[in-house]
């Protein structure tokens, strides 16, 4: 996991290093550069697997940023010796073609392969990992994160969709899609369907599982179900005093007896107030609604980077896959197949790229077990009546779950986090108390403290 950038130019290696110095909190492990003809790649690496510098070079070079969660099997399949992801990928590329590559791999990635006189740029199937580029008259450059763009002065800034294979050559740009998902087998049998999904998410969870890992944990049905699976992760959680999540943690980690896994951090006004500046330079957004849901997870990240934890999983995409949002209950099986479809192709832009960012931010990855792309597929073919039934919302998945989760939590009632961390809440207490009210008085407040950040 890192953070990567790039830039085309005589002057590329210089606006290469300034970007990079701008995604440092990315990959605290070191930096290193590549130029070949015209073209500078770049990256910051956290080191999760093996210890090969990046950028890769030999004929060609890569930056990459993610994990590849089969890349042992490719290994053995090329006859390549190898205990690096991005080592393995940047030899299949070489060897084979970036094409085939990308029919192979499995996992969470963005990556630019360039060459003498070309570049390009792909990234994973659902957007678990962001990346962005820019173009001006004379000059192409892409990074992970918006504002190391913004540095260079680039403001035309783009989001590479997620699936999407873009080339850059003689100062043209093509784009393609070249991987993506699909409905799996329609699945009507409500107990085959639960079987499978459990089965699923258990795969999902173990090749995402990291040494010392942890979860992002709220004691709702997602996330008690992966510290079910994973029952020597360490557990976060943070909210304000008495909220729900306070409580509601430290009942589920109860239930599942793991109570000492438990890392519980009741927040206080002030330290909701310390974070906003850092939460909102992270999104590059003071959007209420984006703060307010980012603000835990940046907390969360940050006690377990204290920690000395450096991958995170969380329950992000379950919601989308099997319909946990009130605004599904009143669709009929047309109306919830076609949103769900709609929101879990959307789930990136909307969802993703905000929690990269914030847990990036206190150089922690995120892992999101729910988006296999295994899991991704069998739930979109399983019938919509199996998502929202007799009321129930996640009806499916609650009862995949029921088989190793007490009902107390197989059962549970989604909350929204920004409301069941109560630090909806808190901020509206603190625009108050720094003097704003009347109409958008949070949005207005948050916009204050945004200003010079943004």
């Amino acid at each position: 996991m890192c953070g990567i950038a790039g830039a085309t130019g005589k002057d590329s290696q210089a606006l290469v290093d300034r970007m990079l110095d701008a995604l440092k909190h990315r990959g605290p492990d070191g930096a290193g550069t590549h130029t070949i003809g015209d073209i500078t790649l770049g990256s910051v690496v956290l080191k999760l697997t093996g210890n090969v510098k990046q950028p890769i070079s030999n004929i060609g070079a890569l930056t990459y940023n993610g994990e590849i969660y089969n890349f042992h099997e490719i290994a053995r399949e090329i006859n390549f010796k190898s205990d690096s992801d991005s080592e393995t990928l940047f030899n299949l590329i070489e060897t084979k073609s970036l094409e085939s590559a990308i029919k192979k791999i499995d996992g969470d990635y963005a990556f630019a392969s360039a060459s003498e006189d070309k570049l390009r740029l792909v990234r994973d199937p659902v957007g678990v990992k962001p990346l962005y580029y820019a173009i001006s008259v004379n000059r192409f450059a892409f990074a992970s994160e918006k504002k190391a763009l913004q540095t260079i002065g680039m403001e035309d800034i783009f989001t590479l969709k997620p699936g999407h294979l873009l080339t850059y050559s003689g100062s043209s740009i093509t784009m393609e899609k070249v991987s993506g998902f699909r409905k799996g087998e329609k699945i009507t049998d409500e107990r085959r369907a639960a079987i499978a999904i459990l089965e699923a998410i258990k795969r999902a969870a173990e090749k995402r599982m990291y040494k010392p890992c942890a979860i992002a944990f709220s004691g709702g049905i997602d996330s008690a179900l992966l510290a079910a699976l994973c029952p020597q992760a360490q557990l976060y959680s943070v909210g304000m005093a008495g909220s729900h999540d306070i409580l509601q943690t430290r009942y589920a980690a109860g239930l599942l007896g793991i109570s000492d896994n438990l890392h519980l951090h009741e927040l206080t006004p002030d330290e909701v107030e310390s974070a906003i500046p850092e939460v909102i330079k992270a999104l590059g957004s003071s959007d209420p609604l984006a703060v307010s849901i980012a603000l835990p997870l940046y907390i969360v990240s940050r006690n377990a980077h204290h920690d000395g934890i450096r991958v995170i999983m969380s329950g992000q995409g379950a919601d989308e896959l099997f319909a946990g949002y009130r605004r599904y209950e009143s669709m009929n099986r047309e109306e919830l197949d076609y949103a769900l479809w709609n929101d879990i192709q959307d789930i990136a832009v909307n969802n993703l790229e905000r929690d990269d960012a914030v847990t990036m931010a206190n150089s922690v990855e995120l892992r999101v077990p729910f988006l296999d792309m295994e899991i991704v597929e069998l739930a979109l073919g399983i019938a919509p009546e199996l998502k929202v039934h007799n009321g129930i919302r996640k009806y499916i998945l609650r009862m995949a779950a029921s088989g190793i989760l007490p009902p107390e939590l197989a059962m549970k009632d989604k909350k929204a986090a920004q409301y069941s961390s109560g630090i909806y809440s808190a901020l509206r207490k603190l625009a108050k108390k720094n003097g704003f009210k009347g109409e958008r008085f949070v949005a207005r407040y948050l916009g204050k403290i945004g200003e010079g950040i943004i």
